[in-house]
């Protein structure tokens, strides 16, 4: 008969077993740790992406606007004679305006002074940017190039995607006409464009539209465009800083031959432009201005290119653990919040205007 040693068996001792719990409460709260400061990592890494896409993207819709400023088809456009016949709201074109902007003075005052489309929109002390262009969308001219007043017919495989009202202009390397069409229609071979009198100040195209109304041009004055001639898109747009759909400041862009505002990239607190001023036609910036100071000097037509600065804010908050200090436009700026803000600076040339 064998018996049993009861006092042979082993186990954990409450000592043993306490031990054992305040180590595993040890490895837990470093996972725990690890885990959190990952989470924070991973969401600061999400914003800052954010932030330079965001960047990117408003970047990339004002650079290819301005480097296309002043394009008018085969010539420059301080060489064609171009006349506006198209009624409100389009503003003249010329050396002067392909490029202009609005310098914030103080928090309610900006120098020229605001279009009165967009001045109860932009937010104080924010800048504005405007540019002017005419773009190609495979719009040369096929027929009806006998008169000065025919309708212009172009093929129908193009990219102009033209309807009625549409501000337009047809060009060649000599002069150039703005107009809005009033009518837009589509054959199978092309596409003819009507102008007539109810959204044009004329019907005529006149190498000098002055006087002429709805009349014919007169005598020696009619402008006949040939085959070699391009109907092209036009666009005047206007970028400034707006109060976005989600409440806070957005970057926005103006269409003022359409009156069509959209906004472009949320999260754009502050736009500061300063413009290169050829002053001796080198194609070297000579000295960066503000607005107020260019158009003072009436140096518009000088401009070769821009720098851009926009500072940009997550739209999360409580992403850093004290409010961040930066500096913009030469001021320290203390933020009243702990999102993160970063500042994007560019600089653009009128690829119109340096050779």
């Amino acid at each position: 008969m064998y018996l049993t040693n009861k006092h042979s068996q082993s186990g954990v001792t409450l000592v043993e077993l306490m031990i054992a719990l305040v180590l595993g409460l040890i490895i837990a709260a470093g996972l725990s740790q690890i885990f959190v400061s990952s989470q924070k990592t991973y969401r600061i890494t999400e914003e800052q992406s954010r932030l330079q896409e965001s960047a990117r993207f408003g970047f990339e819709f004002i650079t290819r606007g301005f480097r296309e400023a002043g394009y008018s088809g085969c010539r420059a456009i301080e060489r064609l004679n171009i006349q506006v016949i198209a009624n409100a709201p389009t503003p003249s074109y010329n050396a002067n305006n392909i490029v202009s902007g609005n310098e914030a003075t103080s928090s309610t005052l900006w120098s020229p002074a605001l279009n009165s489309d967009i001045a109860a929109d932009v937010i104080a002390g924010t800048d504005t940017l405007i540019i002017q262009k005419a773009g190609s969308c495979g719009g040369t001219l096929v027929g009806n190039l006998t008169s000065s007043n025919a309708n212009i017919q172009i093929p129908a495989s193009n990219s102009c995607n033209i309807s009625a009202g549409d501000v337009v202009m047809l060009s060649d390397c000599e002069d150039g006409h703005i107009f809005r069409a009033t009518n837009a229609s589509n054959g199978s071979t092309t596409q003819t464009i009507a102008h007539g009198a109810s959204q044009n100040s004329g019907t005529h195209f006149c190498l000098n539209q002055a006087g002429i109304g709805t009349g014919s041009c007169g005598t020696a004055n009619a402008k006949l465009y040939g085959s070699d001639a391009e109907l092209l898109t036009f666009s005047s747009l206007s970028y400034y800083i707006g109060t976005g759909a989600g409440g806070r400041n957005a970057l926005f862009v103006y269409d003022g031959t359409a009156s069509n505002k959209t906004e472009l990239v949320e999260g754009v607190e502050d736009m500061q432009i300063t413009y290169g001023v050829d002053a001796d036609e080198n194609d070297i910036v000579d000295n960066y201005q503000t607005a107020d100071a260019v158009d003072t000097a009436g140096n518009w037509d000088k401009v070769i290119s821009a720098e851009i600065s926009v500072l940009l804010t997550t739209q999360k908050d409580n992403l850093t653990t004290a409010e961040q200090s930066f500096i913009y436009n030469g001021t320290t700026v203390n933020a009243a919040d702990k999102r993160l803000h970063h500042v994007y600076t560019t600089v653009i040339s009128i690829r119109n205007r340096v050779q």
